[in-house]
Parts: structure tokens; sequence; C-alpha cells
């Protein structure tokens, strides 16, 4: 591969290493936001559970009370701190460049670091952090998912709840 194209493909990466790092905290804010909403619900299903409360509405606020159990919990899952995986310090690069040159030193018949070797070597690396990153997000994007839709269970039963009491 050329150094041209391995620049291309370096930045592409780079690029994609830090969406998925930045859209782990996307995904906390949005769920932060269905934790208030599953709150909220609480509440009110709370202010509408009555003793003798009729048949059709003691079930609709069951569903309810289920759905924000869920949710509350998927939502927690899902805000759960994890690891993400993150580019190496410049220290660190220093420290394996300079390894490396030792080892080089050493044994002669090795190949040098160069530009292209750096480039390919911060390229695989950044293609790993992609994979690993992508893999946390697509499991908090599920909870998030299944919180929210928890959500919309809990809301329907609490509107559905509401306009039996009304007529």
């Amino acid at each position: 591969m050329t150094i041209d194209l391995m620049n291309a493909l370096f930045e592409y990466v780079r690029e994609r290493d830090r969406d998925e790092f930045a859209l782990g905290d996307t995904l906390d804010v949005k769920t932060g936001i269905l934790l208030v909403g599953l709150t909220f619900l609480a509440i009110q299903c709370g202010d509408f559970i009555k003793p003798h409360l009729p048949l059709c509405q003691m079930i609709a606020q069951i569903i309810s009370v289920l759905a924000l159990l869920v949710g509350g919990i998927l939502a927690v899952y899902e805000l759960w701190p994890r690891d993400y995986d993150r580019e190496a310090t410049p220290e660190e690069y220093e420290t394996w460049i300079s390894g490396t040159e030792k080892y080089r030193a050493e044994h002669p018949e090795t190949v040098a670091i160069t530009a292209d070797r750096l480039i390919t070597t911060r390229l695989e690396s950044g293609k790993k952090r992609v994979r690993v990153n992508l893999a946390i997000n697509k499991l908090k994007s599920r909870f998030m998912f299944a919180s929210f839709y928890c959500l919309t269970m809990a809301f329907s039963a609490d509107i559905a709840t509401l306009i039996m009491r009304l007529f």
C-alpha cells in the first residue's frame, strides 16, 4: 500500500475512532433523558395506583410498573461505566520506538522503523480500537433502545389508565 493510501486510510480510521468514542457519551446523555422520563412515569404511576382500582386500570398499571422496572434496570446497564480503548500516549509511542530501535541495534537483520511502519502500527491499533469501541457502543445502544421501548410501554399504559379514569 502506498504511503498516500495509508495516510488516507489512517485519517479515516482516526476519525472513526473519535466518532465511536464520542458516541458513547451521546448514548449516555440520551439514556439519562430516558431515565428522567422513566422517573416521571414512576411518580405518575404511584399516583394512579389506589386501593379498589378497577381491574382494567390495575392491569394497565401493573404493565406500567413492570415496564418501568425493566426500563430502569436497562438504563442503568447502559450507563454503567465502561473502559473504551484509547490512542496510546506520545510517551507510549516513544517507548515503543526506542524499544524497537534498541532491539534492532541488537539484531541488525531486523527492519528499521520507518514512518510507514509507524503509520501501519497506528493504523492497526486504530482499527482494533474501532472494533472494540463499536462493540461497546452496540451493546449500550441495545440497552438504550430496550429502555426506550419500556418507557413507551409504560407511557402507553399510563395514558390508557388516564383515559379509563376520565371516561
